[in-house]
């Protein structure tokens, strides 16, 4: 099955609009993304890509390839669930997710569990670092987490599910709608989202872009507990928006949107080499619970 998984990576690269972004996504290396097109160039017989510019680009014959490639993508994946409906799943399968995630997978294993009565699922919430180890070594069979590494996704399947971009949040007693974030920034306490978790580092990344050093008041590792503290008008905070939090509709908070295109924490699961079957089945529910 190379060819469904050089599909794949080659609409990764039409996505994200290079080689290096859809190497991110695939948890690839850019080489690997590079040799996977050039072999999709030789199975169609034709050039796919513009190499003549810095950064590599589709041409009119990838443009077109481009609903083919997601009508044959969307067949197999069709084909997969057929299987998966007609076999009965039984057995345990444990499943971790982080914090903010674990809403999104319990309802959807809930389901999973009404399709397949003689499946028996174990949640387990924690870190991200710990869950990526955990799958790693064999403990648990899969994982909800933010976007890791190539190098700590080595030897585990990485499926990309949704994006959460990074706002500012703000209690509403000092932030209106029409609030402006960098004076925000520069005039309020500042609560940071632990600097060494992978979505610390985006926040740092923002508030370079931004040109801000706030004034730092404290460091959390949980982004429940800084927009309690947000409420309770403790500081504001740079967060991402987590896609099954409803902030927008809480009367106490002030979620502004960052003055340029805020990058984008990426949360996906993660898989071992254990029940692939059972994983495959749970990354199916995610997949049809996002369309």
């Amino acid at each position: 099955m190379s060819t469904i998984r050089f599909l794949r990576t080659f609409l990764a690269v039409e996505k994200h609009g290079s080689f290096a972004a859809a190497a991110d996504r695939m948890a690839l290396t850019q080489a690997a993304v590079g040799q996977q097109m050039r072999a999709l160039e030789v199975e169609f017989r034709r050039s796919l890509f513009d190499r003549s510019r810095r950064v590599i680009k589709l041409n009119s014959a990838g443009r077109d390839l481009v609903p083919h490639a997601q009508r044959v993508l969307a067949a197999y994946e069709a084909m997969l669930a057929d299987a998966d409906a007609g076999a009965e799943l039984a057995g345990a399968i444990t499943v971790g997710a982080i914090i903010s995630a674990m809403g999104f997978l319990s309802e959807n294993l809930v389901h999973l569990k009404q399709r397949y009565p003689a499946l028996k699922v174990r949640l387990l919430l924690g870190p991200n670092d710990d869950l990526a180890e955990q799958v790693r070594s064999g403990a648990i069979d899969a994982a909800i987490v933010v976007e890791v590494t190539r190098e700590a996704s080595d030897g585990m399947r990485w499926t990309p599910l949704y994006e959460e971009p990074l706002v500012l949040v703000a209690s509403a007693r000092v932030a209106g709608p029409r609030a402006e974030v960098t004076p925000l920034l520069k005039s309020q306490p500042f609560i940071r989202f632990k600097r060494q978790a992978p979505t610390g580092a985006k926040i740092e990344q923002a508030l370079r872009r931004l040109r801000v050093k706030p004034d730092e008041i404290m460091e959390v590792n949980s982004v429940a507990a800084i927009v309690d503290l947000v409420r309770q008008n403790v500081g504001i905070a740079i967060l991402p928006l987590l896609k099954h939090a409803d902030w927008m509709r809480d009367p106490a908070l002030a979620v502004l949107p960052l003055p340029y295109r805020a990058p984008a924490r990426v949360i996906g699961m993660i898989e071992g080499e254990r029940q692939p079957q059972m994983t495959a089945a749970v990354r199916q529910l995610l997949l049809q619970a996002l369309q």
